[in-house]
C-alpha cells in the first residue's frame, strides 16, 4: 500500500529536534543521515549529517491531525507549492529506504564507475584527488592519482575513498 510522506522543512540545524518532537506526537518520521568524515586535530572523525539539510519526511496519517506538524518545535513548515502540499514520491522514498539502515543512515552503494572523481582521506594528510579505476574486492579498489604530471594506478582501501558529488 502506498502511503503519503509530507516534505517538512525544519528550522536551521534543527532536524534532530523536529524529528524527536514529531515522534513524541505519534508521527512516523523518516530522517535520512549520511556519515561524513572530518579531519580534526590530525584525527579522522566521522559525524552523522542530514542527507537533506533542513528537511525531514513525515508519514501522513489519514485519521491524524497533521496540521499540528507546523506548530512542532524545530519545524519551520510543511512544504507547499502554492496551495499544493509537497509529498515525497513513493519511488524515491523506497530507493532512499533501501539504501538506509535501521537507524536511517544512508549507505552509498559502492557503485563507483570507472572515471568517477573521488577524494582519498588519510590521517594527517589533506584529501587527495583521484579517479576511480576498478574494484578489486570488498575492501580495496584501484584508483588513478596524479603525481608529478603522471597518472599512477594504486591500490587503496575502500574506507578511505569518498565519492565527490
Amino acid at each position: 500500500m502506498f502511503s503519503n510522506w509530507l516534505v517538512v522543512q525544519t528550522k536551521a540545524r534543527n532536524e534532530d529536534k523536529a524529528c524527536i518532537n514529531l515522534k513524541r506526537l505519534g508521527f512516523e518520521v523518516f530522517y535520512p543521515k549520511i556519515k561524513k568524515s572530518n579531519i580534526f586535530f590530525n584525527k579522522i572523525k566521522f559525524d552523522l549529517k542530514p542527507l537533506f539539510p533542513g528537511y525531514i519526511f513525515v508519514k501522513l496519517n489519514v485519521n491524524g491531525n497533521w496540521h499540528k506538524i507546523n506548530n512542532t518545535y524545530g519545524v519551520a513548515r510543511v512544504m507547499k507549492f502554492g496551495e499544493t502540499t509537497c509529498f515525497l514520491p513513493y519511488k524515491i522514498l523506497q530507493s532512499l529506504k533501501r539504501n538506509c539502515d535501521q537507524n536511517d543512515v544512508f549507505h552509498q552503494n559502492f557503485a563507483l564507475k570507472k572515471g568517477n572523481k573521488l577524494k582519498i582521506r588519510k590521517l594527517n594528510l589533506p584529501p587527495i584527488d583521484a579517479i576511480f579505476e576498478e574494484v578489486v574486492d570488498t575492501k580495496r579498489s584501484y584508483v588513478l592519482m596524479s603525481l608529478l604530471n603522471t597518472k599512477i594506478k594504486t591500490l587503496v582501501n575502500n574506507d578511505l575513498i569518498e565519492a565527490v558529488v
